[in-house]
């Protein structure tokens, strides 16, 4: 009976802190949505390097570059921080989310080359 009740207690301990390890919280923007997000910021940083700046307005373009990524997504800097500061805090939802966004880019990719075709 006493081996029963332990059972049960360390059941009900590991069910409760599972559950809140796959839940993200409501106002934390969701992997669907983060993950487009940050492709876009990927996006704008290669394209502000390909530029080839030489001097000091390349730290600019890609201000403005990822401004305009957030302002497409109707975020602002502190907000967009306070979410990808959750994701990096979150080992497990990080992982979840940079899959994501590899599995987006290839996705991306193949409908690249179906144009060019």
């Amino acid at each position: 009976m006493r081996r029963l009740i332990i059972t049960t207690i360390i059941l009900v301990i590991l069910t409760g802190c599972n559950s809140e390890d796959r839940k993200i919280p409501p106002d934390i923007i969701g992997i669907d949505s983060m993950k487009v997000i940050v492709w876009h910021l990927i996006e704008a940083g290669e394209y502000a390097s390909s530029l080839k700046s030489k001097d000091s307005t390349i730290k600019l373009i890609n201000t403005s570059y990822f401004s305009g990524v957030l302002k497409l997504h109707h975020l602002d800097k502190t907000t967009f921080l306070k979410n990808f500061n959750y994701y990096q805090a979150h080992p497990n939802f990080n992982g979840i989310l940079f899959d994501s966004v590899n599995a987006y880019a290839q996705r991306q990719r193949i409908q690249m080359f179906k144009i060019r075709q």
